[in-house]
């Protein structure tokens, strides 16, 4: 289970969320919700380790993060805004990188499969289109399997079709008794599990 107790986070002397806090089960989402600039980003950051809260703790499991984090890390995929694709490099090589870090290089082939790069895996990431770029970082969920997925804004620049295999991904993890955050304004997303909008801990 992943808990997050009392989270505060200040960010120029500016409150974006005081006292957040929710728990995560197996085999279920949370979507989180807000405007733009509300803090859905910053609070997936936070679980991530990439800011400090003011204030707050993250549990996984029985333990805090903190004193965990490299198993932590393990068993965590975190699908953000920032492109960490190498440019340079094809379609395939990307997915083999990082799968070849988790061990887990037996899964590429289905993931280019479920988002159709068979056709484009020799193909440059450089010269690509933001919604394949997109199709290549969710690959990873695949590529390299982990129980909790951290999502972001997950649909951006995806069409319809795709937003309906990613809705069927995260159904299949909830199924398979995974956990995924979804941070996302896209409505589509809304019915996959319980909602919370960071806006609602303002103060």
């Amino acid at each position: 289970m992943l808990t997050c107790n009392k989270l505060t986070l200040i960010k120029n002397n500016k409150t974006i969320f005081r006292d957040l806090g929710f728990a995560l089960g197996t085999g279920s989402v949370l979507v989180i919700t807000g405007g733009n600039g509300s803090g859905k980003t910053s609070l997936l950051k936070i679980i991530a380790g990439i800011i400090k809260p003011q204030a707050g703790e993250i549990l996984w499991g029985d333990f805090t993060v903190e004193k965990i984090r490299e198993d932590f890390y393990g068993d965590m995929q975190f699908i953000g805004h920032k492109n960490f694709l190498k440019s340079q490099l094809s379609v395939k090589e990307n997915i083999e990188f990082y799968a070849k870090l988790s061990d887990t290089q037996m899964a590429v082939s289905s993931a280019l499969s479920f988002f159709d790069l068979n056709d484009i895996s020799h193909e440059q990431v450089k010269n690509l289109s933001a919604g394949v770029q997109q199709r290549i970082r969710l690959s990873l969920l695949l590529a390299c399997p982990a129980t909790l997925w951290l999502l972001d804004e997950p649909s951006t620049n995806l069409d319809q079709f795709y937003k309906e295999k990613l809705h069927g991904l995260i159904k299949t993890r909830i199924k398979e008794q995974g956990m995924v955050l979804l941070a996302t304004h896209d409505e589509f997303f809304f019915d996959l599990g319980l909602k919370i909008n960071v806006e609602d801990f303002k103060n």
